[in-house]
C-alpha cells in the first residue's frame, strides 16, 4: 500500500530520532478539508457558492461544482478511516452554515445537519481523532447574501447566533475552535467578480466586510470566553493565509511596504526558509499565543499520478523548518494539519 505522500516524507523525516526532529508530545499531526470542497449534497441546503456556480458557471473550470464533490456527506466514516490508516491525531474540518441553519438565522434549524456533524465528531474521537472545527469556510447561506452579506454589520449578530448553537450542540466535544478561514478571501468577494458573492466594489466593500468580520469574531470570542470556557474548556482562533514578504531593498520605504502587506495578510511562503520565518514572525509579533498550523501543502494537476514525488519533497522541506521552528525557535506550534486528507474541489479551479 502506497503512503500518502504527506507521511512517507513524515517518515523520512523522523528517521534519525534526535530532539531537533521530533514532534513534542501532544502535538496535533493530521490533515484538513472543508465543507463545500468534499460534503456534497448541496440540496441540502444552498450557500453563495453553489447559487454563484449553479447561476454563473462561466465562474467555474468546465462547469465544476460542489454539487456531490467528495460526497462526505454520505461518507464521513470512510473519510475517518483514512484519517485512521494514517495515525492521524487531529482533523480539521468545516460546518456549513447553511446545512445546520438553512435560512441562516435561528427561524429553521435542520436536524439533520446538526446529526451529520454529530456523527462526524463522534466517529473521530472513537478512533482517537481530535476534532478541530471552522465555523466558517467562506460558505455563507445565500438566504443571508440578500441581506447584503458581510457587508452589512448586522451579520454579526447572525454569527454570534449560530456559533452559539455549535458551541451547544457539538462544544462539549470540540475544544479547537476556527470562527473565519482566511478573512482576505472572504473579503475578495466584495472586491472583485468571480468570487462568491461577486460584487466588485473594491476599496469600499472589502474594507465593510472586514470591519465586520473583525466584529464578528470578537462577538464570538467573548461569547466562548463569557459562557462555554469555563465549562468546555476548549480555544477559539481564527485561520490566517498569506505568503512571506521580504523588502526588495534596504530602504525604509521597501520595508515599511513589506510590514504593511504583512500586516494585512498576517504572513505563508511557498518556501521552507520563509515557513519557519513566519512562525518566528508571528511569535515575535503577538508573543503568548499558541500556533496552530492549520493548512499546508503542494497543489498539482494530477498528472505525475500516485507517485506524487514533487509533494514527498514538498513536506519533506516544510516538515524540518516546522520542526526547527518548534525545538530549536521555541516557536510555540500546537498543531499541524496538512492540506488535504484527499483530493477535492479546488473551488473555480474545480478537479482540474
Amino acid at each position: 500500500m502506497m503512503l500518502p505522500a504527506f507521511f512517507a516524507a513524515l517518515l523520512a523525516v523522523s528517521l534519525a530520532q534526535t530532539a531537533v526532529n521530533q514532534f513534542p508530545d501532544g502535538f496535533l499531526l493530521g490533515a484538513a478539508t472543508s465543507a463545500y470542497q468534499i460534503e456534497g449534497a448541496w440540496n441540502e441546503s444552498e450557500s453563495i457558492w453553489d447559487y454563484m456556480f449553479h447561476e454563473q458557471p462561466i465562474y467555474t473550470t468546465d462547469g465544476a461544482n460542489g454539487d456531490v464533490a467528495c460526497d462526505s456527506y454520505h461518507k464521513y466514516e470512510e473519510d475517518v478511516q483514512m484519517l485512521k490508516a494514517i495515525n492521524a491525531t487531529a482533523y480539521r474540518f468545516s460546518i456549513s452554515w447553511s446545512r445546520v441553519l438553512p435560512k441562516g438565522d435561528l427561524s429553521v434549524i435542520n436536524q439533520p445537519g446538526i446529526d451529520y456533524y454529530n456523527n462526524l465528531i463522534n466517529e473521530l474521537l472513537a478512533n482517537g481523532i481530535q476534532p478541530v472545527v471552522t465555523m466558517y469556510h467562506w460558505d455563507l447561506p445565500q438566504a443571508l447574501q440578500y441581506l447584503g452579506g458581510w457587508v452589512n454589520e448586522i451579520m454579526v449578530d447572525y454569527f454570534a447566533d449560530y456559533a452559539k448553537l455549535l458551541f451547544d450542540n457539538y462544544g462539549d466535544r470540540v475544544k479547537w475552535w476556527i470562527t473565519f478561514n482566511e478573512p482576505v478571501m472572504i473579503v475578495w468577494g466584495y472586491a472583485i467578480a468571480g468570487v462568491p458573492p461577486g460584487l466588485p466594489a473594491t476599496g469600499v466593500g472589502d474594507y465593510l466586510a472586514t470591519h465586520t468580520l473583525v466584529k464578528a469574531h470578537a462577538r464570538v470570542w467573548h461569547l466562548y470566553d463569557e459562557q462555554y470556557r469555563a465549562t468546555q474548556n476548549g480555544s477559539v482562533g481564527m485561520t490566517f493565509s498569506s505568503l512571506h514578504y521580504e523588502p526588495y531593498t534596504n530602504s525604509t520605504e521597501d520595508i515599511e511596504a513589506t510590514e504593511r502587506q504583512r500586516q494585512f495578510k498576517i504572513p505563508l511562503d511557498q518556501s521552507a526558509a520563509g515557513f519557519r520565518k513566519i512562525l518566528n514572525w508571528l511569535v515575535a509579533e503577538y508573543p503568548g499565543y499558541p500556533i496552530f498550523v492549520s493548512e499546508n501543502g503542494l497543489g498539482n494537476d494530477g498528472s505525475v499520478g500516485l507517485n506524487d514525488t514533487d509533494r514527498v519533497e514538498y513536506f519533506a522541506a516544510f516538515l524540518p523548518a516546522l520542526l526547527q521552528a518548534v525545538n530549536l525557535d521555541n516557536v510555540p506550534v500546537v498543531g499541524y494539519t496538512c492540506w488535504s486528507l484527499m483530493d477535492n474541489l479546488e473551488w473555480q479551479l474545480g478537479y482540474s
